[in-house]
């Protein structure tokens, strides 16, 4: 149900499990198959509290699917493909995006004989996620050498 009143500051919605449903039914993010969006209910909650974080989470809801797009065509230029994705909104400003990767041809030509790697990527926006993964090749470094590097927790 949306709040009455003009003002900036309101917020629309008056309670997190209503504000929930209206993201999941108009984000195609929280629809997507290749990769999944997880939203805490702690930021749904400081969302219908304060317009700002609203905003923040709904500017980042309409970014995921094109960033989630850059890093499959990043990761398929460089021989790999992405296994699994999920992108985790625990709060304002604090993302984290667990990424498997992989070769799509290991040694010897051979598909899918080398080890997937794993990685977390901490950033305050969703554009962050690609400059990281550009910046570190996050795809073939370890979790324990790139999950904190350069990143805004």
């Amino acid at each position: 149900m949306l709040r009455e009143g003009n003002k900036d500051s309101e917020v629309r919605y008056k309670n997190p499990v209503e504000y929930e449903r209206y993201v999941r039914k108009h984000f195609a993010c929280m629809r997507a198959d290749g990769y999944q969006v997880r939203i805490s209910e702690r930021l749904y909650y400081r969302a219908t509290k304060d317009k700002k974080i609203e905003q923040w989470l709904e500017t980042n809801l309409t970014m995921l699917p094109y960033c989630m797009k850059r890093l499959t065509d990043m990761t398929a230029i460089t021989g790999g493909h992405i296994i699994s994705c999920i992108c985790h909104m625990n709060n304002y400003n604090n993302i984290s995006t667990e990424i498997c990767a992989a070769d799509r041809f290991g040694e010897g030509g051979q598909p899918g004989s080398r080890r997937p790697n794993r990685c977390v990527i901490r950033t305050t926006s969703v554009g962050e996620i690609e400059e990281q993964v550009r910046y570190n090749s996050i795809f073939w470094t370890p979790e324990a050498e790139s999950a904190g590097f350069k990143a805004k927790a």
